[in-house]
């Protein structure tokens, strides 16, 4: 008998005093306002700016001085302002990505936004891989705040 075992989806979650419309712009539309280039990049040293293009198709790019760094994701489902997804391949082979769902719920305090980050048994390094990204998400969404 064979045992198959997958690798369990990441799951982050914050809240952010802000409305759901604002936190989804925010994540979209302003992402180079928030994302740690400094440390979250594929150009480390040359990153400048990421854009988010909204809508199903637009891609997720990575900028510098001179142009287009990397590709590191396409939008695949684009509901504002309670949910976007994308694949996920900052840098590397499209064919082993990972996929990204962001929901954005009301709650008392503002808006609960929910981070799933799933696919690791795509990748040859998805063990690996994920326990990076678990930490990593932490310290991305850190910054995401109002």
């Amino acid at each position: 008998m064979t045992v198959s075992q997958r690798l369990a989806p990441i799951v982050k979650t914050i809240v952010v005093s802000a409305s759901p419309d604002w936190a989804f712009r925010a994540f979209t539309d302003e992402m180079s306002v928030w994302w740690p280039l400094d440390t979250h990049s594929v150009g480390l040293d040359s990153a400048r700016e990421v854009r988010f293009e909204g809508a199903v198709g637009g891609k997720i790019v990575e900028y510098g001085d001179d142009g287009p760094i990397a590709v590191w994701g396409t939008v695949s489902d684009w509901d504002p302002p309670s949910l976007v997804s994308f694949t996920w391949h900052p840098g590397t082979d499209p064919t082993q990505a990972t996929m990204v769902t962001v929901r954005f719920s009301k709650v008392d305090d503002g808006t609960e936004v929910e981070l799933t980050h799933t696919g690791w048994d795509r990748r040859p390094d998805g063990s690996r891989a994920r326990k990076g990204y678990d930490h990593g998400w932490d310290t991305v969404l850190a910054r995401f705040t109002p």
